[in-house]
């Protein structure tokens, strides 16, 4: 992606180029949560824009599978 951006903005400064790379990352997330999540917290590269969604992700399913299991337990 970051390739891509260079290419297609080749005429922007770089931090335009991240800034609008970035942005771009966040549209495309389905995840309404995740995208929300993420917008907010304002990332300037894309490289801990995209660690930071993989972490809010993996922090989602693990709290969806935990409470699936305690419901199992209590059921």
């Amino acid at each position: 992606m970051e390739r891509m951006m260079s290419l297609a903005y080749a005429e922007c400064l770089l931090d335009v180029q991240e800034s609008l790379a970035v942005q771009y990352f966040v549209d495309v997330i389905r995840d309404e949560d995740t995208q929300h999540s993420t917008r907010l917290m304002d990332a300037k590269d894309l490289k801990s824009t995209l660690a930071y969604s993989m972490k809010y992700e993996a922090a989602k399913s693990v709290s969806k599978t935990s409470r699936h299991e305690i419901n199992r337990d209590e059921g």
